[in-house]
């Protein structure tokens, strides 16, 4: 307490009469006086610099912090202006904003700024202050704090320097939607400088919108982490600079504040393009493989119902006088039949897995040929242009195939030209490099002739030329197309290794452009042979056949023609069947798929009994000629189902001719 001792005075006489004492509480006081020398000691001893400053920017206190860091001591630099330590480039700058910020919020933290110490080195340092108010309220100074970040900057430009090696884009984002960093990867990725992203919301760099892309109904992985405080990912269709679409992978990831709250967002980006362009192309050959399937699963049994619809109208036509009524009737069901082993056909094609009678052909010839045959297709309201390359272009090919191409692509053309047009057909020469081949993922560098076809049609949307190839896709009216024309021709391209792509718009027509490898082989152009008469004979063949409607109809056709018939039901059926008449049987008629044993296993065990035995083989799908091994580099013929019957007369009799 504080102790006050007062003299008492006569008035009168000016004697000492006595002493007042007057005693103050002062606990309180002394209490404050205590908690101010703690909180001096404090902030002289933080490792921080803390000063004051006062209005005309002199500094009015200085700390030990300061002393170490900065390397002034205390009375060095009190009464000096604060921008002793600041450097001269951005004092004035700084200390307007650093005052503005006072005087609206009479606070502010977090201010990232350099200050220069005492050996004339620049330090980081992040800057935290407070005004400082007289009873009226007035700023009379300001106190700061200023943190030495050296460390801190180091580490954020490691990790910068991190980012900036790798190829995936970063990019952080503000609580505004705004970019805020971007490294370089992100500004390869769009095409743009660091300028031009950094302070643009990142859907007006994303998507080159005005709203955010959920207000659109697209997942957005920003709103989800700074809604849940959890990592998202989804992906978009993105544009570059010059509106080029880009596929991407985004996947957000929050960061917090030291209170716990999410204030920004780290994006990651991938350009995914090529993997979506290899996930179409394996998804584009999954459903060719389910084709393939299909097709490999129906075709034995199809195609050997087929061969005997075409057995038993064959020998009903021939029994049939040329002006019998009925004969029209006939024609009718082989005709349907040829349709039905086409559509077989086609199917494999797409699949791949059709057998192919390639040899070195002209193209120019193959369009010439079927020239005359597209104006039947198409109508006489299109008009047919052709424009073809002045030299030959020779190429390893199946003609039927590329016939049935041309063939589909007329189709197709015709249905875009409703109202007549043109149609163009032009051939050329085109070398590939490096860079095509990339794209494509596969194939060599060379010269490829190339078809051109060309129609003034309707043409089409991008969403529609991405799907035109898949099977069953059509934007016909139901029983109006079967959606696999142009499927059809995709895969009879791939499979004599060429590509086909297709330009279109709409209303400017389509262009779809076919390239197959060239060959330097020389063309054997043959001469139609007239056609020879058919001869039976009276050798004994054995039929070997699991399935009994097609062992049936060849046993009735091979007996029109003079021959007599052994039949057997499998394989095991035929070996029994041979051993009891080997002395008879001329030929081996033999399926090459057969329960119990195939139709190679049959060859063998007879030819160990008979060396010298004649065999022609029935195929009922292409890649049962697997199943033959070598069988044919040695002569052996195989045919395929369904079997015609004038194929099936004259392989038979050049068999039995031969010595």
């Amino acid at each position: 307490m504080d102790l006050f001792s007062f003299p008492l005075i006569d008035s009168k006489t000016g004697e000492l009469k006595g002493v007042i004492e007057y005693v103050r509480d002062i606990t309180e006081r002394k209490k404050a006086e205590e908690e101010n020398r703690f909180l001096a000691s404090i902030i002289h001893t933080m490792p921080d610099t803390v000063c004051s400053i006062d209005m005309n920017g002199n500094i009015a206190s200085w700390n030990q912090g300061g002393e170490k860091m900065l390397g002034y001591k205390a009375a060095e630099i009190i009464g000096k202006s604060i921008e002793t330590i600041i450097p001269e480039e951005i004092a004035q700058k700084e200390l307007e904003h650093c005052l503005t910020a006072l005087q609206r919020d009479g606070s502010f933290s977090g201010y990232e700024s350099v200050r220069i110490t005492k050996d004339r080195r620049v330090m980081p340092v992040e800057i935290t202050a407070v005004a400082l108010r007289d009873k009226e309220n007035r700023i009379t100074a300001y106190a700061s704090v200023m943190r030495d970040i050296t460390d801190r900057k180091k580490s954020e430009k490691f990790i910068k320097d991190i980012l900036e090696t790798v190829d995936e884009g970063f990019i952080v984002i503000d609580g505004g939607y705004r970019i805020i960093s971007a490294n370089r990867a992100y500004l390869n990725l769009v095409h743009m400088s660091f300028e031009q992203v950094t302070g643009k919301y990142c859907y007006e760099i994303f998507h080159g919108t005005h709203e955010p892309c959920f207000e659109h109904g697209e997942p957005c992985p920003v709103l989800d982490v700074f809604k849940t405080g959890k990592h998202s990912a989804a992906t978009h269709i993105h544009y570059d600079q010059n509106n080029n679409p880009i596929y991407v992978e985004i996947k957000a990831y929050p960061v917090w504040d030291d209170s716990g709250k999410v204030v920004s967002a780290i994006e990651v980006v991938n350009d995914v393009t090529d993997k979506k362009r290899l996930e179409a192309q394996l998804l584009h050959a999954q459903k060719l493989e389910a084709v393939g399937r299909l097709a490999g699963g129906v075709a034995h049994d199809f195609n050997n119902v087929l061969t005997a619809i075409i057995g038993y109208g064959s020998i009903l036509k021939m029994k049939m006088e040329k002006d019998e009524p009925l004969l029209t009737y006939v024609d009718h069901i082989l005709s349907a039949t040829e349709k039905a082993a086409s559509l077989t056909r086609n199917l494999l094609a797409l699949s791949r897995k059709q057998k192919m009678a390639t040899a070195p052909v002209d193209l120019n010839d193959i369009i010439r040929k079927v020239e005359k045959l597209l104006v039947r297709v198409i109508g006489e309201d299109i008009d047919i242009r052709t424009s073809l390359l002045n030299r030959e272009l020779l190429v390893m090919a199946d003609s039927g195939q590329i016939e049935q191409v041309l063939m589909n692509l007329a189709t197709n053309a015709r249905d875009a030209m409703q109202k007549g047009g043109t149609l163009t057909i032009s051939t050329g020469i085109k070398r590939f490099e490096k860079a095509f081949m990339r794209l494509h993922g596969e194939g060599e560098v060379a010269d490829y002739a190339f078809i051109a076809f060309s129609d003034t049609g309707t043409g089409m949307t991008e969403e529609t030329k991405e799907k035109i190839f898949e099977p069953f896709f059509t934007t016909k009216e139901i029983g109006k197309g079967t959606g696999l024309g142009l499927s059809i021709v995709y895969g009879i391209i791939e499979q004599h290794n060429g590509y086909v792509d297709c330009y279109s718009e709409i209303g400017k027509g389509s262009t779809f452009n076919i390239y197959i490898p060239l060959t330097r082989l020389y063309s054997e152009k043959v001469k139609s042979e007239e056609s020879r008469p058919i001869i039976g004979g009276t050798e004994t063949i054995l039929v070997a056949e699991d399935s009994a409607t097609t062992r049936n109809s060849i046993k009735n056709l091979l007996e029109e023609f003079g021959y007599k018939i052994i039949e057997a039901i499998d394989g095991e059926d035929a070996v029994n069947k041979f051993m009891a008449n080997k002395d008879k049987i001329s030929l081996l008629l033999l399926d090459v798929v057969m329960p119990k044993m195939n139709g190679r296993d049959v060859y063998e065990k007879i030819k160990d009994l008979a060396p010298n035995a004649k065999a022609l083989f029935i195929s009922g799908y292409p890649s049962e000629v697997t199943a033959m091994g070598g069988l044919l580099s040695d002569g052996i013929k195989i045919i395929s189902k369904p079997v015609l019957p004038k194929e099936l007369l004259k392989e038979i009799r050049d068999i039995l001719n031969r010595v």
